[in-house]
Formats: C-alpha cells, sequence, structure tokens
C-alpha cells in the first residue's frame, strides 16, 4: 500500500505539475525572547541586563502542521553603552524548546488541497503515520548588534546578527524521510544559522516609563530562498519592576504567550 501511494504522489506530481507540501525544521522559527530596552527614556548610563523567560507556543493548522505545543525557557544578556554610544546594544540570547505536533497539508505552502498528490499525500500519512503526534526539541541561541532610541516618549530602534539552531526529533527524522520518496520538500537541514534582523515601535507609559513599556517588534529571519524568510511579531508590555509578559504571532510556531523577568547592573 505504501508503494503504491508513493508512485501515485510521484505520477500525479509528475502528469499534473502539483507542488510538493513544504517543511521546516521547528529551530527555524523566530526565538520567542523579545528584545529588552532601557526602563527610562532620559537613561545613558552604561548597563547590563539579563533578562529569563518562559513560553508557550501553539499552531493550530499551518505551515503543514496541525496541533503543533511547545514550551520553552531563554535567557538573555543586553549591554547598553554610555553617553554618546548609549543607543548602541549587544544581545546575545540562548534558549530551549520542545513539544509535540501532527503533520498536516496548508493550501498557502505549497500544498494544493483538491489535487491527487494531496489526497495520496494525507492517504499515506494517515495510514503510515497514523498521524500520531511526533515529538521535537531545539536549542536556539541569537546574537544581534543594534541601536534603541527614546525620542520623547518613543522607543525606536532596530538590530542585525543571526540565529543559531539545533535539534534532533522525531519530527525531523519523519519530514527527512518523506523528503527522501518524494512526498515533501524537506527544507533546510536539523542545524543551521540564519540571518535574522528587528525593527520596533513602542512608547514609555506615564513619565520618564513609570508605569513601564509597551514595545511592538518586528522580527525576519533570511533564508536561502526568498519565499521562506520567516517572520513574526511581538507585543510585550514590561514593568519598573523588571518583570515582562507579551505574546507573538509567526510562521511555524503561529501564536505564543512568555512572561519572564529583567535584572539590570
Amino acid at each position: 500500500m505504501k508503494k503504491q501511494l508513493i508512485l501515485l504522489a510521484a505520477l500525479s506530481v509528475a502528469f499534473t505539475g502539483c507542488m510538493k507540501p513544504t517543511t521546516h525544521s521547528i529551530g527555524a522559527a523566530l526565538m520567542p525572547a523579545p528584545i529588552m530596552h532601557r526602563s527610562s527614556p532620559d537613561s545613558s548610563v552604561q548597563e547590563l541586563s539579563v533578562a529569563a523567560s518562559g513560553f508557550y507556543g501553539h499552531s493550530g493548522d499551518g505551515y503543514n502542521l496541525e496541533n503543533l505545543n511547545a514550551f520553552g525557557g531563554n535567557i538573555g544578556l543586553t549591554y547598553r553603552m554610555a553617553g554618546t554610544l548609549s543607543p548602541l546594544f549587544l544581545n546575545v540570547a540562548a534558549g530551549v524548546f520542545g513539544g509535540s505536533l501532527h503533520f498536516g497539508c496548508d493550501a498557502s505552502h505549497r500544498c494544493l488541497r483538491d489535487s491527487e498528490f494531496d489526497k495520496d499525500y494525507v492517504a499515506w500519512l494517515e495510514s503510515k503515520a497514523g498521524r500520531k503526534s511526533y515529538s521535537f526539541w531545539n536549542l536556539q541561541e541569537r546574537i544581534l548588534v543594534g541601536a534603541d532610541f527614546s525620542p520623547a516618549f518613543l522607543i525606536v530602534g532596530g538590530a542585525i546578527g543571526f540565529q543559531l539552531y539545533e535539534g534532533s526529533s522525531d519530527y525531523d527524522r519523519m519530514r527527512n524521510r518523506l523528503g527522501n520518496e518524494g512526498l515533501m520538500d524537506s527544507r533546510g537541514k536539523n542545524s543551521g544559522v540564519d540571518i535574522t534582523s528587528s525593527v520596533w515601535l513602542g512608547t514609555y507609559l506615564g513619565r520618564r516609563g513609570q508605569f513601564g513599556n509597551l514595545v511592538a517588534e518586528y522580527d525576519v529571519i533570511f533564508k536561502d530562498k526568498y519565499d521562506d524568510a520567516m517572520a513574526s511579531i511581538k507585543w510585550t508590555y514590561t514593568h519598573p519592576s523588571g518583570f515582562f509578559g507579551g505574546f507573538a504571532r509567526g510562521d511555524l510556531i503561529d501564536f505564543s504567550l512568555f512572561v519572564g523577568k529583567q535584572f539590570v547592573f
């Protein structure tokens, strides 16, 4: 049965031109740890801060994944310069997360729901993979350099750097197998390094940020192919005490919640 389905899928691709579903390692998702900002808009002192956070992420049906649930934690170190160079900063962050998911088929990511190829693909997963839950885990590291400005009550800036990820899981082994059998376009390895960039716009709440700050951050990871770029947007509220929380929308991990604490030295 399996060989027949694979043959049918291959013939369908050959004669109808249907495009294969695309998969990526979950580690290619944007790191959920937000970039932290100075607690006061008029601060220009040298600053070293450590931020630790935990998160929960979920994807219902998208990017050829279904029922993805992820849990993890992150820790970040940020160094900010003093005086006229005070907007400049260096951020280094690392984290680990894991969870479970099902394979899916999303029309917006090279899977044509009305095609014979799609029907054979789904039938193969249901019969052989049994739509069982696949586990995954990944390590992520991020290095960013950027500038963070505070004109009046605003927070505005940008950063660029690299995101690294490593992982090995039931999900990666299965997607590689599906790629080898021609049923999926399994892009990227189980580990990698990608260029990433961030821009943000926010506001201090109250005089000199006495009620904290609220920031919207947009992140992009650039892959080898233009249409493989991953993006996310985070909304983060930070209290003057250093506690912060927020949520994010993005590719691969569609929706996530995070909370944490920042310590400034």
